[in-house]
């Protein structure tokens, strides 16, 4: 096929038929004969616009058409103007149907190649101004392509003809050399001259139109994600505006601008009471709405991942927990026997009164908080507006729970304790100690989670034992607890749990606790009525001891460091970690003849049936899963941290080493660990870690300092830890489930409870004369404990205290222990505790303690030669539902702090907090009916 146009200095293709006309492509298409006579053009003179009819000039010849330019399309060189002319010359001469043959016939084209058949659309209405151009297409490809896109291009840059007359110009291209808004505009510029013409014609009427015409007011405003309507051509409106280029998208954009923000202020303003009922969020927002902070202080999305643990806690504590376990284990009063007073103070923590202590709350500034010490068992009124109760408990506290109690029940609270009798005393985990110890029950009255509480802490009773020093305390987690007004008949008293006592001399024995009012009540007398302390001895239900029937362990394998309490029901296992590494289980319900032994003074002791050599070092931490009775994670010494599976236990699931821990949580709501780590072997990345099965973890509290305790909550997927620092800090957790788990900005997620730090004594003088009476007595008391020296326990505070014989404690055979002792720490420091505001976090990143708290996690350091009085050995959430937002901490001074998290308290956590009161209500209701039954029956 030979090309249109050759290029330049060639002639021109030959006159095409009469049929023939030049495609969109470039190529050319036979005509359609039947709509010829019906063509018609629209062109614009100097009087206005005229409609020209295809009709014959006066000289013979045809006005030629002007043509529209389609859209994205450039005007027509002048190779097409011509050969456009030479078609309408050929028209011109083409005979008519009925008429005589031309004399000479045409000459024969080129057959030209088949095109798509596809139509081309015709323009709508012709424009205003610009050149000729090619029939319903663009100019052809090639060389002959390239000239007339350059030609036109250059005839594009001359003004219109329009334009001279003052007709409209014509619309602006683009880059592209496309209209902005193609055929639609153009028709709508043609229609607004055609209007201002016929205007103008009217006699009396302005000359031209100025100022844009009033906006309709009914106009549907444009948002994002609707379709922009298009002008409707055919409609007659009565106040067209003009036409401006851009104008139109400006406005709308200001007002989709106005209509975010309206709706971004009402969503805000009304968060807390649509988003906590369930309503669902709007999803053009939902970026900003899950961010949003409302009057709590956390974003949407973390408060959201709180509820639904809430729930899922609820839900799995309702299926997977006994309400009655061990029915045959109900304390009595012949196993119960006070202790005489002579023999009270072998038991009691040698230090009679605290340290010097200020407590300083955030937000009350005008309150004065005066130097205060506390008596030994002493307590501190809970504060009336933050709800915060203090109490001492005689020694650095090492082991610390929460009783539990079933969920929905008001019941007073009680916190198990247990310190060591010395400030200065140190114990050798390599091997086992015998001597006095005791643990302490504290009354801290009707705990609620909205409520102030309207008693403040005081001793219960306390439980002496001589098996050596505590080092951690463990609760039946559910089905050991009755109401206090049980009937039972005597001896029988009312159980208010069971506790498993882990002890320095490789055994654990279990005991069947109380409530405290039946016990002093039985055995109140004449004699001790005036008796405050309530100290008693009692028979252990049993002991767990290692070894086999035939082959006693005889307590070679160490201390017990850790244990844990089958979470799920009927809760009949127990597992120990010793020093040496074995891992002991623990089968409570058991029947067996061999793993049954009486002892000669008739008391039973139980033995393992299944050990297993987890570690090559000492079992610092293991936790139950608590889905799963199967499943167990330990860590140990070695740095080693395994996940056991119980039913194939020679060979461990996972295995990884991490640092040095110190405790270790296995939470319901995530398939992983969280572990509290040591700084003997990463000095810069200890704190809480979150550590899944897959090998993925993330910083929950980072610290620069020992994490020696923390503990979860699967009421609100959060964690507390405390540290050597002084201070307790409360991180809320993400959602675990996801692979792997992730949060932006978990600095934003985290918040001190409480600050502790030891400032100088201003005024040692006047400490020295306040608390001479009570270095006198602690003197005194030390001596009576030094006379009866037999017990390694003593030998090291002799190590610890310095005494050589000369008093002055210059020389020291343990050059590990600090140089400097309790007592002379408190002649030059005082205790101070700086509380967070727990109301409301709003705003937490601006408070001072916060900042602080952020300085502490990078480069702040610990001087291990001075006495470090301020550090926190234990911290611990209440696990109860009606009272799960109190926590309660303790550490070296033997100071023990209760605070309430009230900032965490929602619409949400409230309404299910409710709903289990009511069904406890309920059951209540209906067994107090069946018992007035069963009793009527009874006397009939």
């Amino acid at each position: 096929m030979e090309p249109l146009d050759s290029g330049p200095g060639q002639e021109p293709p030959p006159e095409q038929g009469s049929d023939l006309s030049p495609s969109s492509k470039g190529r050319q298409r036979k005509k359609n004969s039947k709509y010829l006579d019906y063509e018609t053009d629209y062109s614009l003179d100097a009087e206005g616009l005229q409609q020209k009819h295809p009709s014959k000039s006066p000289r013979g010849e045809k006005a030629s058409p002007k043509k529209t330019p389609s859209r994205g399309r450039k005007p027509a060189s002048g190779s097409q103007r011509a050969a456009s002319e030479k078609n309408d010359e050929s028209d011109r001469t083409a005979p008519e149907p009925d008429g005589e043959p031309p004399e000479e016939p045409p000459k024969r084209t080129p057959r030209a190649r088949k095109t798509s058949t596809r139509r081309t659309p015709a323009p709508k209405a012709p424009a205003a101004g610009g050149g000729a151009q090619q029939q319903n297409g663009t100019p052809p490809k090639g060389k002959c392509g390239r000239k007339q896109r350059n030609q036109g291009a250059t005839a594009a840059s001359e003004p219109p003809r329009g334009e001279e007359r003052g007709q409209p110009p014509a619309e602006e291209e683009a880059a592209g050399g496309r209209p902005r808004r193609g055929a639609a505009k153009a028709a709508l510029k043609y229609l607004h001259s055609l209007a201002t013409e016929m205007f103008d014609s009217q006699p009396g009427a302005k000359s031209e139109v100025t100022g844009p015409a009033p906006k309709t007011p009914n106009r549907t405003k444009v948002t994002k994600g609707q379709k922009r309507k298009r002008p409707d051509f055919d409609s007659d409106a009565p106040d067209d505006e003009d036409f401006v280029p851009g104008r139109g998208e400006e406005e709308e954009e200001e007002e989709e601008l106005d209509e975010t923000e309206d709706e971004e202020s009402a969503e805000s303003s009304d968060v807390d009471s649509d988003v906590r009922r369930g309503g669902s969020r709007p999803a053009r927002h939902s970026r900003s709405f899950n961010n949003f902070k409302g009057r709590i202080g956390f974003t949407i999305n973390t408060m959201k991942v709180v509820w639904e643990c809430m729930e899922a806690t609820k839900k799995f504590r309702q299926e997977r927990l006994s309400s009655w376990v061990f029915a045959d284990w109900v304390p009595s009063t012949s196993a119960w026997a006070r202790v005489p007073q002579r023999e009270v103070d072998t038991y009691l923590p040698e230090e009679p009164r605290s340290a010097a202590f200020r407590v300083s709350r955030e937000g009350l500034r005008k309150e004065e908080t005066p130097l205060r010490r506390l008596d030994r068992f002493g307590s501190v009124p809970v504060h009336p507006e933050r709800w915060d109760g203090l109490l001492f408990a005689g020694g650095p506290v090492w082991a610390m729970e929460w009783c539990p109690t079933p969920d929905g029940v008001a019941a007073s609270q009680f916190i198990a304790l247990s310190c060591h009798r010395g400030m200065d005393e140190r114990h050798h985990v390599n091997r086992t100690y015998t001597g006095p110890g005791l643990v302490q029950l504290w009354d801290v009255g009707r705990l609620e989670y909205n409520a102030r509480p309207q008693s403040q802490p005081s001793l219960a009773y306390a439980l002496a034992q001589d098996k050596g020093f505590i080092w951690q305390l463990k609760w039946c987690p559910a089905g050991g607890w009755e109401p206090p007004t049980s009937a039972r008949k005597a001896p029988l008293l009312p159980r208010l749990g069971l506790l498993a006592v882990a002890t320095s001399s490789s055994v654990v024995t279990i005991y069947s606790l109380p409530h405290p009012a039946a016990l002093n009540s039985s055995n109140s007398n004449s004699e001790n009525s005036s008796q405050q302390l309530h100290i008693y001895k009692a028979k252990g239900l049993v002991t767990l001891k290692l070894g086999a029937f035939k082959a006693p362990r005889l307590e070679r394998s160490g201390q017990v460091l850790c244990m844990d309490w089958l979470p799920e029901k009927p809760h009949d296992i127990i597992v120990i970690g010793f020093y040496d590494g074995t891992v002991g289980l623990w089968n409570l319900s058991t029947k067996s003849s061999l793993l049954r032994i009486r002892e000669p003074d008739a008391s039973l002791s139980l033995l393992p049936y299944r050990c297993l050599l987890a570690h090559e070092h000492a079992v610092r931490a293991l936790a139950f899963c608590p889905a799963s009775r199967h499943l167990l994670v330990t860590a140990g010494e070695d740095r080693y941290v395994k996940t056991w599976d119980l039913r194939r236990p020679y060979d461990p699931i996972t295995v990884q080493k991490r640092y040095l821990t110190n405790e270790i949580y296995w939470p319901l709501n995530g398939p992983g660990i969280i572990l509290a780590q040591d700084c003997a072997y990463a000095p810069k990345s200890q704190g809480v870690h979150y550590l899944d099965h897959l090998f993925n973890s993330f910083f929950v509290i980072p610290r620069s300092t020992t994490v020696w305790s923390l503990s979860y909550t699967d009421w609100m997927n959060s964690v507390v830890a405390c540290d050597s620092f002084g201070e307790v800090i409360f991180a809320v957790l993400p959602q675990l489930n996801s692979f792997p788990p992730y949060a932006k900005r978990t600095l934003e997620r985290r918040l001190p409870i409480y600050l502790s730090s030891v400032l100088p004594d201003d005024k040692p003088g006047d400490h020295e004369t306040a608390g001479g009476a009570e270095h006198g007595a602690g003197k005194a008391q030390e001596g009576s404990v030094r006379e009866d020296s037999d017990a390694p326990s003593d030998k090291g505070n002799k190590q610890v205290n310095g005494d050589d014989g000369d008093g002055d404690g210059a020389e020291r055979t343990d050059p590990s222990q600090p140089s400097e002792t309790y007592k002379e720490a408190l002649r030059r420091c005082r205790l101070l505790q700086e509380d967070f505001d727990l109301q409301s976090f709003v705003g937490m990143e601006k408070r001072a303690l916060w900042k602080r708290m952020k300085n502490t996690e990078i480069g702040v350091k610990l001087d291990t030669d001075k006495m470090t009085i301020a550090a926190l050995h234990k911290v611990r959430f209440n696990p109860n539902m009606n009272c799960h937002v109190w926590v309660a901490s303790g550490g070296q001074t033997g100071l023990v702090k209760l605070n309430c998290l009230r900032g965490m308290i929602s619409s949400e956590s409230k309404k299910i907090v409710g709903d289990g009161r009511t069904r406890v209500n309920a059951q209540q209701s209906t067994n107090e009916q069946e018992d007035a039954g069963q009793s009527v029956t009874d006397e009939l």
